[in-house]
């Protein structure tokens, strides 16, 4: 007597649209919890941006990097020099590593910092416009009074 074997047949695109699906779904939790804990994530992410070169990584991050993009925009003399910061920056979930179609990894900002409001990405990284920050607050206490 022979045990029947159930067998299963999945492709490649099968797995990828469910990978995707799945990502999604997730993408959309972290958006509901971003939202609900605004003030909480906030705080942390300034706690994380303690110093001003993650603060300059995370900013020139905006856009998909490699680490020779980002060692040469931020004049590290190795991307081994330049290592360490990228790894806080991606353990504090700022930042994610990527790889493209070509195969290159590449750095962009998390989904956690980039469901945060512009304004406060610019002043969270030092970012902003100074003198618009002061015109906007000047015309925010003109309102209110």
């Amino acid at each position: 007597m022979t045990k029947k074997t159930e067998s299963l047949e999945v492709s490649s695109a099968q797995i990828h649209s469910d990978l995707t699906e799945i990502k999604e779904r997730i993408a959309a939790l972290e958006t509901i919890s971003s939202l609900a804990n605004q003030k909480v994530v906030e705080a942390w992410v300034k706690e994380c941006l303690g110093t001003e070169t993650l603060k300059k990584i995370v900013a020139a991050c905006e856009q998909p990097k490699t680490q020779e993009e980002l060692r040469v925009e931020l004049k590290f003399n190795s991307i081994q020099a330049l290592h360490p910061h990228l790894k806080k920056v991606r353990e504090y979930d700022l930042l994610q590593q990527e790889t493209n179609e070509s195969g290159i990894m590449t750095f962009r900002w998390s989904n956690l910092f980039a469901r945060l409001s512009k304004k406060t990405r610019e002043q969270l990284l030092g970012t902003e416009n100074p003198v618009k920050a002061k015109a906007m607050k000047k015309e925010k206490n003109a309102q209110s009074t």
